[in-house]
C-alpha cells in the first residue's frame, strides 16, 4: 500500500513532536524520582509505594495489552479466524486478577518484608532460598526478555508503517528512547508517562473506530456480511474449545503471573487506590479490546490477504488510510508511545531481576550501594540493545511470540505465587518441584514429545501437573519456619 509524501510527512512531524514532549517529560521525572521517600533502589523500582489510581491502573492496562492488543490479536484474527477475538476478550480480566486477586496482599507483604522485585518476594516467601531465587530470575530474564522483544517489534513495525523506512531504524530509535526513559525516571516515570499515554491511546481507539468502519462505504453490519458471503471459513472456530479455554487461561486468568505487571501490586498508594483502579483498568482494557478487535472486520474487509506486509500492520494501515495524516500520526504516536513505556517497565523489570535479585542478594550480598547504582543504570542499557538484537529479526506474528513468553512465566509464577499467597504448607522445596516441572512439561508438551495437551495450549496441563507436583512436594517436605509464615498470614497463626 503506498502513502502519499505529503501524508507521511505530516503523520511523521505530528509523531516527532509527541515523542519530543514526551521525553522531555521522562528527564523532568528523574527530579520527581530523587525528591521522593525512600532510598535509590527503592524508588527506582517501586516509585515510593506511593502510585496514584490512574498510575495503577495503566501499568497492569499497558502491561498486559500494549502491542499484542494493538497489532498482535488483530494480526491473528486476521490469519487464523474470528475465533481469535473471543480469546482476546479475556484481556477484560487482567486488572481484577492482578489487583483484585493478589494486589492486596502483595502489597501488604512487600512493605513487612520491605521487597522491590517480583523476586525478591518469592524469596522470601520460600525462606530465601537461593535456587528459588536463580531458578525465578531464569525464568523472568528469559521469558519476560521474550515478552519485550514482542513489545518493542511492534513499535518498530508501527515506525515502518509511518515513515516507509526499515523496520531496523524505528527499533533503533525506540531502544535508545527506553534506555533514555528507564535510566532516568525508573518505574515511577515510566508508569508516570503510561497514564498520559494510555489516555492517548484510549480516546485514539474510538477515534479509529469510528473512522475505520465508515472506511469500507458499509454500515458495520453492512461489512459483516459481505465478509460472511465471501470468506465463510473466517468465521467458523477452527481452534475449538480447548484453544479458547487456553487463551481465557493465558491471556485472562494468568495475567498475575507477568513479572512486569504483579511489580503494580508493589507501588500502589492504598486499598482506596487499589479498589479504584481495577475499575478504571477494567474500562480502559474493554474499551481497547472492543474498539481494535471490532475493527478486524473492517481489517479483513479493506485489505484482502496480500496486500499487507505482515498481518500485523493491519491497524496501523488502516489508521493511516482512513484517517486525516494528523490525527494518524497521533493515534500511531500515542500507540507508539504506550509500546514504549511498556518496554521500559519490562526493561526495568528485567535489570531489577539481575542488579537486586541476582547480583545485590545471591552474589554480592554486601554490595556497596554506589555500586549496585552504577551497576544499575549499565543493566537497563545492556539489557535493552540486548532485546534490541533479538527483535532485529522478529517472529511473522507477534502474538505467537507473546503467547509462548505468557505461558512460559504461567507455569513458573501460577503456583509459586498463588500457592504462596493463599496456602500456608506451601515451601521451598515444593516451589522448586513446581518451577522446574512446569517448565519441562512445557517444553515438552509445547514439542509434541510428551501428548499431554488435549487440544489446549502447552501451558495450561504443563501448569496443572506441576502445580500438583508442586503440592505434593511441599507436603512431604519440612516446614517453612514460622516467621515467614506469621509475616505472610498474620501473627495470630498458630505455632506448630
Amino acid at each position: 500500500m503506498e502513502i502519499s509524501s505529503s501524508t507521511r510527512t505530516t503523520i511523521v512531524v505530528v509523531f516527532a513532536i509527541y515523542t519530543i514532549l514526551l521525553l522531555g517529560y521522562s528527564l523532568y521525572s528523574r527530579r520527581a524520582m530523587k525528591e521522593g521517600k525512600g532510598d535509590y533502589i527503592s524508588k527506582f523500582y517501586t516509585g515510593g509505594r506511593d502510585g496514584g489510581i490512574l498510575m495503577t491502573a495503566m501499568m497492569v492496562s499497558a502491561g498486559v495489552a500494549g502491542a499484542g492488543v494493538f497489532m498482535g490479536v488483530p494480526g491473528f484474527t486476521y490469519t487464523f479466524g474470528a475465533i481469535w477475538m473471543v480469546c482476546c476478550f479475556w484481556s477484560m480480566c487482567s486488572n481484577f486478577m492482578v489487583l483484585g486477586l493478589i494486589g492486596k496482599r502483595v502489597g501488604i507483604v512487600a512493605r513487612r518484608t520491605n521487597s522491590q522485585t517480583f523476586v525478591e518476594l518469592l524469596m522470601h516467601r520460600y525462606n530465601k532460598n537461593k535456587l528459588v531465587g536463580f531458578l525465578c530470575s531464569f525464568v523472568v530474564l528469559f521469558f519476560l526478555g521474550a515478552f519485550a522483544v514482542s513489545t518493542i517489534t511492534g513499535g518498530g513495525r508501527i515506525f515502518q508503517i509511518l515513515t516507509g523506512q526499515d523496520y531496523r531504524i524505528g527499533l533503533a530509535i525506540f531502544t535508545v528512547l527506553v534506555i533514555i526513559a528507564a535510566v532516568t525516571g525508573g518505574i515511577k516515570g515510566v508508569a508516570t508517562a503510561i497514564v498520559i499515554q494510555g489516555i492517548v491511546m484510549t480516546v485514539s481507539v474510538i477515534i479509529l473506530f469510528f473512522m475505520g468502519i465508515r472506511s469500507t462505504g458499509l454500515s458495520y453490519t453492512g461489512t459483516i456480511q459481505a465478509l460472511i458471503e465471501q470468506q465463510p471459513e473466517w468465521f467458523m472456530p477452527v481452534k475449538g474449545v480447548g484453544m479458547v479455554f487456553s487463551f481465557a487461561f493465558l491471556w485472562g486468568m494468568a495475567t498475575f503471573t507477568l513479572p512486569h505487571v504483579t511489580m503494580t501490586a508493589l507501588t500502589y498508594k492504598d486499598s482506596r487506590t487499589l479498589h479504584q483502579a481495577i475499575k478504571v483498568g477494567t474500562v480502559v482494557v474493554a474499551i481497547w479490546l472492543l474498539g481494535l478487535n471490532g475493527l478486524c472486520f473492517t481489517i479483513k474487509y479493506l485489505f484482502p490477504e496480500g496486500t499487507l506486509a505482515t498481518p500485523d500492520l493491519g491497524i496501523p494501515t488502516l489508521a493511516v488510510t482512513a484517517m486525516p495524516p494528523w490525527a494518524a500520526g497521533l493515534v500511531l504516536a500515542g500507540v507508539c508511545g504506550a509500546v514504549q513505556s511498556s518496554v521500559g517497565g519490562m526493561v526495568v523489570s528485567l535489570a531489577g531481576t539481575f542488579v537486586s535479585d541476582v547480583y545485590s542478594k545471591l552474589i554480592n550480598p554486601n554490595a556497596k550501594p554506589e555500586t549496585v547504582k552504577k551497576l544499575n543504570m549499565c543493566s537497563i542499557i545492556v539489557v535493552a540493545i540486548i532485546v534490541f538484537l533479538f527483535a532485529c529479526d522478529p517472529p511473522e506474528l507477534l502474538a505467537s511470540l507473546i503467547t509462548y513468553a505468557s505461558g512460559g512465566m504461567t507455569v513458573a509464577f501460577f503456583h509459586v505465587l498463588l500457592l504462596g499467597l493463599f496456602w500456608k504448607p506451601a515451601n521451598e522445596y515444593g516451589a522448586v518441584a513446581g518451577i522446574i516441572s512446569g517448565i519441562a512439561l512445557f517444553l515438552l508438551i509445547d514439542k509434541g514429545i510428551l501428548p499431554l495437551s488435549l487440544g489446549m495450549n502447552a501451558a495450561v496441563m504443563a501448569t496443572l501437573l506441576s502445580t500438583v507436583i508442586m503440592v505434593v512436594v511441599s507436603l512431604v517436605t519440612p516446614k517453612t519456619p514460622y516467621g515467614i509464615i506469621a509475616t505472610w498470614f498474620g501473627k495470630d497463626y498458630p505455632e506448630q
